[in-house]
């Protein structure tokens, strides 16, 4: 792509997904998170993650916002229940994490052998509906006596997460052969800062997911410990004869400009670019982090921890697979009146449609897998996360969900991957963010992502508009934007 980044593409798009013409064997799934879904936050001798603080100590979420129940997905009565409807649906695949704190409850200490059982019995009744687990060993839950002592920023964190990397290794290899062994990195620092500034009284209107000048040191520290950790957990994985496949899921954001940029905006967006996109890719498939990016930080003096030979280790590590995390663009632009060369913010133009995530931009999913094609060796690629969620559309009505909005999302999204996947891009699965109505961190239950609608009060399920049209799709029934129309 031009200067290296994704460019705006105005192709239509037709508007028509099918599960015809993907690659055999392709996974047809959906993801969770523990925290967001499985409640118990004291069963088992679970330990205490830094969410059991920030919600019920601290209630960053605000008052009687908590995980302890969430949508009860620990019971095994209930998932037996869920995974039913995985069934149905037609799921082939499902993403899920498994909580640290539950396999080592303080985080280095002694193994949770009653946790280890119900991953084991939760994995063989998935296997036993027809679904592959594709296991995610962190999804955000750090251990709070971890993070106390500085989480991701603390170049330990690389040995604390090989540790228990090894420990999921070791008793679950036997029953799973793909795991996704970190998520969304930059995401979780972005979050992390933000409740970091309301633990001190202070509000952000979003979390800095495009890291501004001081949160800059912290951020690019904290994702080379992430890269190195994981591949740290890979050497232990190569180094123990395990078979199967690791990869790491990564958000990634396609960065575009408006239509009368400046140089200034257009020298920004290509410097977040950098921080966001290439960071992390280059470092995977090239061996070398950003030149510009490295640039920056030295010009401003930062301690980002990024010693000789750690890009090289990141690369060598060679993961299996490319988890793929989209959901919108970002649209740059140079701060109004700004001192500093660095000084991006994210705008929203007002021709554009809007989910909870920003901009719906189909054409940018396409442009995206294709540079990964084009300019970093085509690897395997799994989409461990697509989805949206609009203002006001979940609501129960005479029993059903008309999920319009998120129904049109999909089908567009899943026609885009399969155009690029006809173009060659090696895409071997595609997962729904998300299977259910969740907890969504420090936004609580306000915002409704899943396929599957949750009554929070009685846990009642209710399969949403989208969840029937996804369960078209994956049949092979050709599904345009019409069969997204509400009764």
């Amino acid at each position: 792509m031009k200067n290296g980044m994704l460019a705006l593409s105005m192709t239509a798009v037709m508007n028509m997904a099918t599960a015809a013409d993907v690659p055999d064997n392709f996974l047809w799934g959906a993801a969770s998170a523990a925290y967001q879904v499985e409640g118990a936050t004291n069963k088992d001798g679970k330990g205490r993650s830094v969410w059991d603080y920030y919600l019920d100590e601290k209630h960053l979420a605000g008052p009687g916002i908590s995980g302890s129940v969430a949508i009860n997905f620990y019971d095994r009565d209930q998932y037996l229940k869920d995974i039913q409807l995985f069934k149905e649906l037609g799921l082939n695949s499902y993403r899920f994490s498994i909580a640290w704190t539950r396999i080592i409850p303080d985080g280095q200490g002694p193994v949770n052998l009653r946790a280890v059982a119900h991953y084991r019995q939760f994995i063989t009744d998935l296997k036993a509906a027809g679904i592959k687990p594709l296991v995610t060993l962190y999804h955000w839950d750090m251990p709070e006596s971890l993070s106390a002592a500085g989480g991701w920023e603390n170049r330990e964190s690389v040995e604390w997460f090989q540790r228990y990397a090894e420990v999921i290794f070791a008793n679950f290899s036997d029953q799973v052969d793909q795991f996704v062994l970190i998520n969304e990195p930059t995401v979780e620092v972005a979050t992390k800062i933000m409740a970091e500034k309301r633990l001190k009284g202070e509000e952000l209107t979003l979390p800095p997911i495009v890291p501004a000048g001081p949160y800059l040191e912290t951020s690019l520290k904290s994702y080379n410990h992430i890269l190195l950790a994981s591949a740290a957990a890979a050497e232990s994985f190569k180094a123990k004869g395990y078979k199967g496949r690791l990869g790491i899921a990564l958000p990634f954001f396609p960065v575009l400009t408006t239509e009368n940029a400046s140089d200034k905006d257009k020298a920004d967006a290509r410097l977040v670019d950098g921080i966001l996109n290439r960071w992390f890719l280059d470092a995977m498939y090239k061996g070398s982090y950003p030149a510009d990016v490295l640039k920056l930080a030295a010009d401003r003096h930062l301690n980002i921890d990024v010693q000789p030979g750690d890009a090289e280790r990141i690369h060598d590590a060679g993961l299996g697979f490319l988890g793929i995390n989209y959901y919108a663009p970002f649209f740059i632009r140079h701060q109004k009146n700004a001192s500093e060369v660095y000084s991006p913010e994210i705008i929203f133009p007002k021709n554009e449609k809007l989910a909870f995530n920003g901009a719906v931009r189909p054409d940018q999913f396409s442009a995206l897998l294709e540079r990964v094609r084009d300019e970093y060796g085509n690897p395997p690629v799994i989409i461990t996360e697509n989805g949206a969620g609009f203002e006001g559309e979940d609501q129960l009505t005479n029993g059903k969900v008309n999920d319009v909005n998120r129904c049109l999302y999909l089908v567009d999204h899943i026609h885009a991957m399969r155009e690029s996947i006809a173009r060659g891009a090696n895409v071997q699965g595609y997962h729904v963010w998300s299977s259910h109505d969740n907890l969504e961190w420090l936004s609580g239950y306000k915002s409704r992502f899943g396929m599957i609608y949750v009554d929070y009060d009685t846990q009642k399920r209710t399969p949403k508009l989208s969840a029937e049209i996804y369960g078209k799709i994956i049949r092979g029934e050709n599904i345009s934007d019409v069969d997204c129309k509400s009764d």
